[in-house]
């Protein structure tokens, strides 16, 4: 069909008009594109930057923490490092457990492939055995016995073929025999070496419970001195008073260094988790918020839950750890970040899992529960801060 001029040229222009729109359309692509590509580098970069601020600024605590953790006697001092000492020995014993039961599980496995390549060769064994009988009663030389026995000239070709065939059959027996048999060798040596090892780390796992045995007798003797000093309940008020204010100076400082720190939205916000947390470990709680403590002179500002030692402590939710220490009369304490303002502080723990800087996910194990901190008793201690102010946590946990 012939277009007109007039149609011509208005075809002319849409097609320009199309093709213009979709240049732009790709430029536009493109230069978004490499604005996302620009502003990913950008935000690791910034979120790199962030994570050594942070460090640096965790960092200066440290003087902050060894002045709080002074004292004239020397024996807060010495807890600290019994206390840690235990914390590293007991995850030196779980790491050891591990070991043992992998190396276990690995010779169970090996135990079993060596019964069944015993089977094999047995088996294997056993039919050499009978070609072996077999070719002694034919004589020395069957196949020249054959051939000459045979008038046909086909049925000679025929008998040859016939034992080619069985040398052919009896070498890849022989192989194959040759072959299992150095895999059953190999397997042998594969379990000797997986017994040696699990002989030393047996030896070293009983070595570590010798010296956490000892560890734990010199966190007893130093704790017998530390009450005989508190001699009085008034003697305990000053010491409960001055453990909640390093807490709260505490929190203060890890606020300031975590002032210009962003969270990426990977989960749900914080302030919208309320009655859905997960509890951070399994027990019964022994202490409630505001609970009045040393003859209701204080409050308690989170909840103390019974766990058995080591315990796992998990993360009620997403967040960055940005405390990870040891802090007196709250012994091993973790505190991870969730934005917006909200923490939550887990305390007296056994053994911390995570270091300042580290990503923590919702139900992660990130400490063990224990009885750090001068306590008797092996339990954790449990807040949710906003802007530094307590919140009751049983608000926030599941119920």
């Amino acid at each position: 069909m012939l277009l007109s001029k007039s149609q011509a040229s208005a075809s002319k222009q849409k097609l320009r008009y199309h093709c213009s729109t979709h240049l732009l359309r790709f430029v536009f692509t493109l230069l978004l594109g490499l604005c996302s590509t620009h502003s990913l580098g950008t935000s690791q970069e910034e979120s790199e930057e962030q994570l050594r601020k942070l460090k640096a600024n965790i960092q200066e605590l440290s003087g902050w923490l060894v002045n709080a953790n002074q004292e004239k006697s020397g024996l807060i001092k010495s807890l600290r490092s019994q206390e840690k000492q235990i914390s590293q020995t007991t995850l030196e014993i779980k790491r050891t457990k591990t070991k043992v039961s992998e190396l276990l599980k690995e010779l169970s496995a090996l135990n079993a492939q060596l019964r069944e390549q015993n089977k094999s060769l047995n088996a294997q064994k056993s039919y050499l055995i009978e070609e072996l009988r077999a070719l002694y009663l034919e004589g020395k030389q069957p196949v020249l016995k054959a051939l000459l026995e045979q008038d046909n000239p086909q049925d000679s070709a025929r008998y040859l073929t016939y034992f080619n065939y069985l040398r052919d059959a009896r070498s890849d027996v022989i192989e194959r025999f040759e072959s299992d048999l150095r895999k059953l060798e190999k397997t042998q040596a594969d379990i000797l070496r997986r017994q040696t090892r699990l002989n030393t780390a047996r030896a070293e796992l009983e070595q570590k419970h010798q010296q956490l045995k000892a560890q734990s007798a010199q966190r007893k003797s130093t704790l017998a001195k530390l009450e005989k000093r508190i001699e009085n309940k008034s003697g305990e008020l000053d010491t409960m008073k001055a453990n909640q204010a390093r807490l709260e100076e505490l929190l203060l400082e890890v606020e300031r260094a975590i002032s210009e720190l962003e969270l990426p939205n990977e989960s749900s916000p914080f302030k919208t988790q309320k009655a859905k947390l997960p509890w951070p470990t399994r027990g019964k709680v022994v202490e409630y918020y505001g609970a009045r403590l040393a003859q209701g002179k204080l409050r308690s500002n989170g909840i103390r839950i019974s766990a058995k030692i080591n315990a796992e402590v998990k993360a009620v939710h997403y967040g960055r750890v940005v405390f990870s220490d040891w802090l007196r009369g709250f012994g091993l304490i973790i505190i991870v970040d969730h934005g917006e303002g909200y923490l939550s502080l887990y305390g007296n723990n056994n053994s911390l899992l995570l270091d300042v800087g580290d990503w923590a996910s919702p139900g992660e194990t990130i400490a063990y529960a224990g009885n750090s901190g001068g306590r008797n008793q092996s339990s954790l201690y449990f807040e949710i801060r906003r802007n530094g102010k307590p919140l009751n946590p049983k608000k926030w946990l599941r119920k």
